[in-house]
C-alpha cells in the first residue's frame, strides 16, 4: 500500500512538472505569439520582433511569420512607391499635354481669330488680301487639327478602337526600333475596351523595356485566341535579369514590371515572367474572355470621338458612306474640308455605307 502511495505520488509530481513546462514552454509562448499575431493582423508590420521563447518549433514558426510580414513590408514599399511615381508621371503627362496645347493649339486659335478679323477689314477694299489671309487661315486650321489628331493618338491609339488589338500591335512593332513580329493564332475577335486597352499597355510596356534596357536586338508578340481566355506573349533576346532583381528593378525607378503585374491583377488574371541573364525575358498575361466591345460605335472623323450613331449629333454622306459627328463644330468642319480628315484613315472603321 504504501509503495502505491509513493508511486502514485512521484507520477503527480512528474505530472505536475510536466503541465509547468507545458506551460512555460509551450502555452504561455503560443499566448504571445498570438497577441503578436492579433497586433500584426491590425497593421503593426513589426508586432513580430520581439521573441517568444519556448520549444523551438514556436521559434521557428514566428519567424517565419516575420518573413512573411517582411514580405507585405517590401510590397507596401514598392506599391507606395509606385503610386508615387505614378502620381508624379500623370502630372508629367498633364504638363505636357497643357503645354503643347497652350503653345501650339491655343496659339493657332489665337493667329487665326486675328486673321479673320484682319481679313473681315480687307473684304471691301482689299478682296485678294483677304482671299489670300483666308487661305492662310485655312492652313492653320488644318495644322492645328493635325496636331490635336496627333495628340490624341499619342494618349490613345486611334487603331486601337477603330482596328482592334492585333492592327494596334502591329502599328507599335512597326513602330519599334528593333525588328518586332506580331503572330496570331485562333480566331481574332474584338475584345472588351478596358481588355484591349491593358493587353496593349502591357505589350507598349514590355517593348519598351525591351528596347530601352535589355539591349535587345529582336522581339516577338504572340496573342493566342482561345473560346475562354486571352494569351498575351512578349519575347526578346536581350540580356535578361535575375528574378530577385525585380525589387531592384523598382528600387532603381524601373516601374515597368510593377505596372504590368498592376494592370493583371486589375484584370484577375495570370502573369509568368521567365528572365535569367543571358537568355532574354519572357512575359505571358493570360485572361479571361469578356463581352466583347458594342460593334455600334463609330468614331468622329475630326475630333476622333467614339459615339453610336443614334447618340450623334448629326450625319454626312460623302463618297457612299454616311459619317457620324459629335458636334455641330465638327460636322460643319467636315462639311468644308472632307478630304482633310479622311485622308490617312480607313473609311469603314467611323463611316457607314449607304
Amino acid at each position: 500500500m504504501n509503495e502505491l502511495f509513493w508511486l502514485s505520488l512521484l507520477l503527480l509530481g512528474v505530472m505536475t512538472v510536466a503541465n509547468l513546462w507545458l506551460v512555460r514552454r509551450v502555452l504561455w509562448p503560443l499566448r504571445a505569439l498570438a497577441r503578436q499575431a492579433d497586433r500584426l493582423a491590425g497593421g503593426d508590420l513589426e508586432a513580430l520582433e520581439q521573441p517568444c521563447g519556448g520549444v523551438p518549433e514556436i521559434e521557428t514558426l514566428r519567424r517565419a511569420m516575420v518573413a512573411m510580414a517582411g514580405h507585405v513590408r517590401r510590397a507596401q514599399q514598392q506599391s507606395s512607391v509606385y503610386a508615387e511615381a505614378m502620381t508624379t508621371a500623370q502630372e508629367a503627362e498633364r504638363a505636357r499635354i497643357a503645354r503643347e496645347l497652350h503653345d501650339d493649339t491655343i496659339q493657332t486659335l489665337v493667329s487665326i481669330s486675328q486673321g479673320i478679323e484682319m481679313a473681315q477689314s480687307w473684304s471691301a477694299q482689299k478682296p485678294e488680301q483677304a482671299a489670300s489671309m483666308l487661305k492662310a487661315i485655312r492652313e492653320q486650321a488644318i495644322e492645328a487639327s493635325t496636331n490635336l489628331r496627333n495628340l490624341i493618338a499619342d494618349l490613345r491609339p486611334p487603331a486601337l478602337d477603330e482596328l482592334g488589338l492585333v492592327a494596334a500591335l502591329r502599328m507599335l512593332a512597326a513602330r519599334a526600333s528593333i525588328p518586332t513580329t506580331v503572330e496570331v493564332t485562333g480566331e481574332e475577335r474584338r475584345l472588351a475596351e478596358a481588355h484591349e486597352v491593358a493587353l496593349f499597355r502591357i505589350a507598349q510596356e514590355a517593348l519598351g523595356n525591351a528596347q530601352r534596357h535589355s539591349e535587345a536586338a529582336t522581339a516577338q508578340i504572340a496573342i493566342v485566341y482561345r473560346p475562354d481566355a486571352i494569351e498575351l506573349e512578349i519575347r526578346d533576346d536581350g540580356r535578361g535579369f535575375e528574378p530577385e532583381e525585380r525589387t531592384r528593378l523598382v528600387e532603381r525607378g524601373r516601374y515597368g514590371l510593377l505596372g504590368i503585374q498592376e494592370r493583371v491583377s486589375n484584370l484577375k488574371g495570370n502573369l509568368v515572367i521567365d528572365s535569367q541573364p543571358g537568355q532574354g525575358t519572357r512575359i505571358k498575361v493570360t485572361i479571361a474572355s469578356e463581352a466583347p466591345q458594342p460593334d455600334d460605335v463609330v468614331r468622329d472623323p475630326v475630333c476622333s470621338a467614339i459615339i453610336r450613331p443614334q447618340q450623334a449629333y448629326g450625319q454626312v454622306v460623302y463618297q457612299g458612306e454616311v459619317y457620324y459627328f459629335c458636334c455641330p463644330v465638327c460636322k460643319g468642319a467636315f462639311q468644308r474640308e472632307p478630304e482633310t480628315f479622311l485622308s490617312g484613315r480607313d473609311a469603314p472603321a467611323q463611316a457607314q455605307p449607304v
